[in-house]
């Protein structure tokens, strides 16, 4: 990508770190990936959307450039690589030890705010990550009934299809 994509995620990432209040170390770069029209699919699920590692001492995020083109998906992907680094040392302690990792990592996310971005973007890139539409839509529900907000309060953001579902998850909740 060209610089400004990068300034970009640079400027995504401070936005983020700072609403999840978290100042530890971070650098993000685009993954080396193909542009997407050279991309060949083949109905593949393994496409990776981002990354997270630390290496001494710093975590370091990669993303698939083309998701500059989806700022939600972009936000979304930024959101869950950092939330990597937040639980990072917390694997075993979480309900279902390291490998519920991944599920614990969406579910922080959430928590941390960040619902709209996961539960949009899931539907938007015609997948559900981590966690199902219906659990990330009824942990949104949560989250916006524990602060006495309603469905009204984020409908404007969502699809229809993620309006249907957290309309039925507000109904369990």
């Amino acid at each position: 990508p060209k610089g400004d994509s990068v300034d970009t995620a640079a400027l995504v990432l401070a936005d983020v770190k700072r609403q999840m209040a978290f100042d530890g170390p971070v650098e993000i770069f685009p993954l080396d990936l193909l542009p997407a029209e050279y991309r060949v699919d083949y109905q593949g699920l393994s496409a990776i959307a981002g990354s997270h590692q630390k290496i001494d001492g710093v975590s370091i995020i990669q993303y698939d450039p083309e998701l500059m083109h989806r700022p939600i998906q972009f936000i979304s992907v930024v959101a869950h690589e950092l939330m990597h680094a937040r639980l990072d040392g917390l694997e075993n302690m979480v309900p279902g030890g390291a490998g519920a990792h991944e599920l614990a990592t969406d579910l922080g996310c959430i928590i941390a705010g960040y619902g709209i971005f996961q539960l949009y973007a899931a539907d938007e890139a015609g997948w559900s990550g981590y966690m199902s539409q219906n659990s990330r839509a009824f942990a949104l529900a949560v989250f916006l009934n524990r602060r006495g907000l309603g469905q009204d309060s984020v409908s404007q953001f969502l699809s229809g299809r993620c309006n249907k579902l957290l309309a039925r998850a507000f109904k369990d909740v």
